[in-house]
């Protein structure tokens, strides 16, 4: 923390939960967690973990309102800013959603006094899709190195309670995240199904265990349980565009693909096609599986793992873009493994600024025009 911002928070006379949360928001991240995925058998990316600091009574929230003004209150949601709008978030909907200022602001923490980890939980993001739920965590004590909230295939799960009833919420994607070795830091942008029908209700959810990765993939876990309530407002509500696309198809390795529709929100622009070898298949024995499609492996094919950035795109290979208003729009590859119907596959771009004129470039020559009822062979 800087002298200065320092010096702002000794003029103010404020409860020790609440400095801790002063301190834990000025620091800021500088590390990608390491990531491995085999593009082959297609390993999910893990998540990472949050924790909990205690409600403060009424009078303190006099105090948290009062520091709404402040400059030290001013500097922590400067910090969150830079975080999560960086390029060491790898879902670039998620940084143009902060950087617009998207989103429900939601400034919570919680202490896990058994585990010694903090966590601020930032905002909240929902469409008809998927919700966002961004945050960060640490510990002085806990080692956060191989921690991760994987929602995916770990041991971690989100659910939304409503009096009794407890309900699990669906992944979308793997999330994206990175981790400050320095500071024993994390910054997350948990991804999981939406909430949107909750608009305008108190919401209450509840995050269900850290996973834990070694080194060599093998999976542990802190059993715990982390609670946030908020308001569901309009602020942290978007609308999702979808537009149906008819006659438009394209080859590519042989193999004919249908445009069916492409999606439009705040956090992603979503293409969905069909094709002979996008469908579900069944062996001799009934059961079913799929296969990675020749338009998924190009898909992929532009996919690079950096170890400060995340996955980002090899410039040096071909693979498959988005045009829009004369600029290219790159795959969000965070977003792997989204369900659609069974004989769908689901490309995910960062947001177009230009919905009215989309393009599809498929490897270095192929180029189809997103117009509905116009065929694109």
């Amino acid at each position: 923390m800087s002298n200065q911002i320092r010096k702002e928070m000794e003029k103010i006379e404020i409860p020790k939960e609440l400095h801790e949360r002063a301190v834990l928001g000025v620091k800021k991240a500088t590390k990608e967690r390491e990531h491995s995925l085999d593009q082959a058998n297609r390993k999910k990316r893990i998540s990472t973990p949050y924790k909990k600091l205690s409600i403060i009574a009424a009078i303190c929230l006099l105090v948290i309102s009062a520091l709404t003004i402040t400059p030290v209150r001013a500097a922590i949601h400067d910090v969150y800013q830079r975080i999560f709008s960086s390029n060491k978030i790898d879902d670039q909907g998620v940084r143009e959603a902060v950087k617009l200022k998207k989103g429900g602001i939601i400034d919570q923490n919680y202490y896990d006094k058994d585990n010694d980890i903090t966590v601020h939980f930032d905002r909240i993001l929902t469409d008809d899709k998927e919700t966002k739920l961004l945050l960060t965590f640490r510990s002085d004590k806990t080692d956060l190195s191989h921690a991760s909230l994987d929602l995916f295939e770990g041991s971690s799960s989100v659910y939304v309670v409503d009096g009794e009833e407890r309900k699990k919420l669906k992944t979308v994607g793997w999330g994206s995240n990175y981790y400050d070795d320095k500071k024993n830091e994390v910054a997350e942008a948990l991804s999981f199904k939406s909430i949107k029908k909750l608009e305008g209700k108190e919401v209450t959810l509840e995050i269900e265990n850290v996973t834990l990765w070694d080194d060599d993939g093998e999976q542990g876990k802190i059993s715990t349980t982390w609670p946030i309530k908020f308001k569901l407002d309009d602020a942290a509500v978007s609308e999702r565009e979808i537009k149906q696309i008819e006659d438009t198809s394209f080859d590519f390795k042989g193999i004919t693909y249908n445009v069916r529709r492409i999606e439009f929100s705040e956090l992603e622009t979503r293409v969905v096609v069909t094709g002979r070898d996008t469908k579900l298949l069944t062996d001799e024995d009934g059961m079913q599986y799929e296969i990675m499609s020749e338009l998924e492996s190009q898909f992929l094919h532009a996919r690079k793992v950096s170890k400060k950035y995340g996955y980002i795109v090899n410039e040096k290979k071909e693979g498959v873009f988005l045009r829009s208003g004369g600029e290219r729009i790159d795959p969000v590859f965070s977003k792997g493994e989204i369900q659609g119907a069974d004989d769908e596959y689901i490309m995910v771009f960062a947001p177009v600024k230009d919905r009215d004129n989309c393009t599809l470039e498929v490897g270095a020559d192929l180029k189809i025009p997103l117009t509905s009822g116009e065929n694109r062979n």
